[in-house]
């Protein structure tokens, strides 16, 4: 009987502490505190159970404390639900937010082996165009300085092609060459000078076009390679042409002792530009050869870069370039 009686009283205590097991403390901001378990939970609230019986009125997940919704996050039916009312610390906001940064392999070009050198680097496309550029300039360079210094062009380009910024240095420190005859006559003449001694020539020459500037630089380049014999210009190039009331002698200018430009003709024809000549200078006719062709002027009407312009004898008018020139005469009107 007693064996009874007290296993009668060892469920009884069981079945208590399963009841007080299964309940569960709910706490409210307000301070209201129930006792019991879930029994329904949506996106509104839920719905307690009470221990002592009875359920609850639905309660708002917002009117919950953080400790009761930090026990409710850990049931499965009620997780989905308190997530977004549960108050994160910054730090772990700022550690969740954090996001580990994976290095990936990236592709490296090789590297070039064995000894890396200047003369290794000048083999490369891009540094044998650089070297290009760097001689001509340095050819440039030599040409520019042998036409200012008044050196042999052709020599100050070789020596400066194969001694780079050394061989133009070479000939910028050397002193000019001395010019004779008339070019040096010519040359130390200030502008006034000329102008005053040829008041008809910078009247007719005309203004220079882009093309002349272009045709007179490659008339230049040709005339430098050409062959002058030995004494420079001939005796006849030096002479001036007398007065307007002087008698004129006959000359005569042939191509290889005279370069035929601009200035020869500005300088040795210079009355020959004006419209009402001189009975002297009427005496006097300009026979000019152009390959086959010789064409006798009493004036010379226009002049350019590239070209002269003659006022034939007969009364007409024709354009010779300097590069077909020949043979240029003065000389009576009855030869």
């Amino acid at each position: 009987m007693y064996r009874f009686y007290f296993w009668f009283v060892l469920l009884g205590l069981a079945f208590v502490l399963a009841g007080r097991s299964d309940a569960a403390e709910f706490h409210l901001s307000d301070g209201t505190d129930f006792s019991g378990e879930v029994a329904s939970a949506t996106d509104q609230g839920l719905v307690i159970r009470l221990k002592v019986g009875g359920f609850s009125e639905r309660i708002s997940w917002a009117k919950l404390t953080q400790e009761t919704l930090k026990e409710l996050a850990k049931d499965p039916k009620t997780a989905t639900f308190v997530e977004s009312y549960i108050d994160v610390a910054p730090e772990e906001k700022a550690k969740a937010k954090r996001k580990e940064i994976e290095l990936k392999p990236v592709p490296r070009p090789p590297r070039p082996e064995g000894r890396i050198s200047l003369f290794a680097a000048l083999n490369t496309p891009i540094g044998l165009l650089i070297l290009v550029i760097f001689l001509v300039a340095n050819v440039y360079a030599g040409f520019e300085i042998a036409v200012f210094r008044h050196q042999p062009i052709v020599l100050a380009c070789v020596v400066s092609a194969f001694v780079p910024v050394v061989g133009p240095l070479i000939f910028l420190a050397l002193p000019p060459r001395e010019m004779t005859g008339h070019a040096h006559e010519v040359a130390a003449m200030s502008s006034d000078q000329f102008a005053s001694a040829h008041p008809s020539a910078e009247a007719a020459a005309p203004v220079e076009s882009p093309a002349s500037l272009t045709s007179r630089m490659r008339k230049k380049i040709t005339s430098m390679f050409q062959s002058k014999p030995e004494g420079g210009l001939s005796l006849a190039s030096h002479q001036k042409p007398a007065g307007p009331k002087g008698a004129l002698e006959p000359r005569l200018f042939r191509r290889g002792d005279t370069t035929f430009n601009r200035r020869f003709f500005e300088t040795q024809f210079a009355p020959y530009f004006r419209v009402v000549l001189s009975e002297a200078e009427k005496s006097m006719v300009i026979a000019v050869k152009a390959g086959k062709n010789e064409y006798v002027g009493r004036r010379i009407s226009r002049i350019s870069g590239n070209e002269i312009g003659l006022q034939l004898q007969s009364g007409g008018e024709v354009q010779v370039e300097f590069a077909d020139i020949h043979e240029v005469q003065l000389r009576p009107k009855e030869a």
